[in-house]
């Protein structure tokens, strides 16, 4: 756990030292705040009843970049600048090193999306009368924002390990989360599926569970599905690194 510990401060001191870093962040909240609160139709005001709903059906498309965006360097910067393979010499696990560079991308993720909180007191405040508002919708919102995270980061990961230049890593992080979240309820759309199995392929999509849990459903096969996909991405970046080490 010290192993871990150590290398996720390493990457945190790292990923706040640099400008661009911390650029990604601030125009993410720059896109996300014009969206909100400027652009017709959509925006917070422009709602009946006082909700975060624009909100969390604007994050997860703009999450499909920014987590790949904050990730794309994690594996793929160390094997480009040969530093992965300084790291593989010394008395370190592959599991170590995996599970650090995850929560280390988990870590800066979830500081990153801090500042949103900010949004819950100002649509509580905006509220008429002021506190009418639905914390429980809100609440599971978060809840499904949090698995989601938490598989879009395991996909960024393998990404970054399976590509050593960090901006291809990061066009193909972004075109597996796209993927995974929009893909199985475009499929289920089709004709060939609608009415017979598109329910099934919708269940693929993380869309699917990620709206399930905004409506308070926050199902354990649900749960189960998010974390075994994340398992699978995070076996898939450990024999990825495995096969480093024994080149």
């Amino acid at each position: 756990m010290k192993t871990i510990l150590t290398i996720v401060r390493k990457d945190l001191s790292r990923f706040f030292s640099q400008t661009t870093s911390v650029m990604s962040l601030v125009i993410f909240y720059i896109i996300l705040g014009l969206l909100l609160w400027y652009m017709p139709n959509i925006g917070i005001l422009d709602g009946y009843y006082a909700s975060l709903d624009s909100f969390f059906s604007i994050v997860p498309v703009l999450l499909v970049f920014l987590i790949p965006a904050l990730n794309m360097d994690s594996l793929s910067g160390e094997i480009a600048g040969g530093t992965l393979d300084l790291l593989l010499i010394r008395p370190v696990t592959t599991f170590q090193i995996v599970a650090a560079k995850y929560l280390s991308g988990l870590i800066i993720v979830f500081i990153g999306l801090l500042p949103s909180l900010g949004y819950i007191f100002t649509v509580y405040y905006l509220a008429n009368p002021v506190g009418h508002i639905d914390l429980g919708a809100i609440f599971g919102s978060y809840i499904g924002l949090v698995f989601l995270i938490i598989a879009f980061t395991a996909i960024s990961l393998f990404a970054s390990a399976v590509v050593s230049v960090p901006v291809t890593a990061l066009m193909l992080a972004i075109g597996l989360c796209a993927f995974w979240y929009w893909a199985f309820y475009l499929i289920s759309s089709l004709p060939v599926f609608y009415g017979m199995v598109d329910y099934w392929i919708q269940y693929l999509g993380l869309d699917f569970h990620y709206q399930e849990m905004g409506q308070g459903l926050i199902s354990f096969s649900s749960v189960v599905y998010i974390l075994s996909l994340t398992y699978i991405f995070g076996q898939l970046t450990w024999w990825k690194i495995q096969s480093v080490r024994y080149l």
